[in-house]
């Protein structure tokens, strides 16, 4: 794929392209199995400084790997930035919140389809038949409370309730039919939060 395409994929189906350290450049370039002498990763020339180059993401970089046009088609490596982890403890959504930011990173956010895959399988332990999530309706509009974009859905067949009753603003993972549903902030109920990586 072209570097931004590669991007597209990897937010969509993991985190982002890959960031590498010189001695991971070299092993992922060492690697036996692949026809390929170049990859995509996720450094790229800042849009706002051409002699600034950054990393997709947040993270800035000082040194040059290999310059390649943005256009050309090459392989490239995604990476998983954090885990979800299972708390089987009955806390409203706030709690849940606070819970998750002091011990781990944040909420969930359930943002692609392969996270939501990977999050169904670590809530097969859960005590409750819903658990939390970091989506939020608030202001007129649902959003992860990580930034994180919600482009990928997985709303109940009645769909994404644009005005949800008052008591119905916060997002919860229906496990067995997986999908998302809005549930009483109120309600105690396990929740999934991220662990960084």
């Amino acid at each position: 794929m072209t570097w931004e395409d590669a991007q597209t994929y990897c937010r969509e189906y993991h985190d982002d392209l890959s960031t590498v350290n010189r001695e991971e450049a070299q092993l992922l370039s060492a690697n036996p199995g692949v026809n390929y002498t170049s990859f995509w990763i996720g450094l790229h020339i800042s849009p706002n400084n051409p002699e600034q180059w950054i990393w997709s993401g947040v993270r800035t970089f000082n040194y040059k790997l290999h310059n390649v046009l943005c256009s050309r088609i090459r392989p490239f490596y995604c990476m998983q930035v954090f885990e979800p982890i299972l708390v089987n403890q009955n806390k409203t959504w706030d709690e849940a919140l606070d819970y998750c930011r002091q011990t781990y990173t944040d909420l969930a956010s359930l943002r692609s389809q392969m996270i939501m895959a990977e999050v169904i399988k670590n809530t097969i332990t859960s005590q409750t038949a819903y658990v939390w999530t970091g989506l939020r309706f608030l202001a007129g509009h649902w959003f992860w409370v990580s930034g994180d974009d919600l482009q990928y859905k997985a709303w109940s067949a009645e769909g994404e309730l644009q005005c949800p009753a008052r008591n119905l603003r916060c997002g919860a993972l229906d496990r067995e039919n997986n999908i998302w549903r809005p549930n009483n902030c109120e309600d105690k109920l396990n929740f999934l939060c991220l662990k960084k990586l």
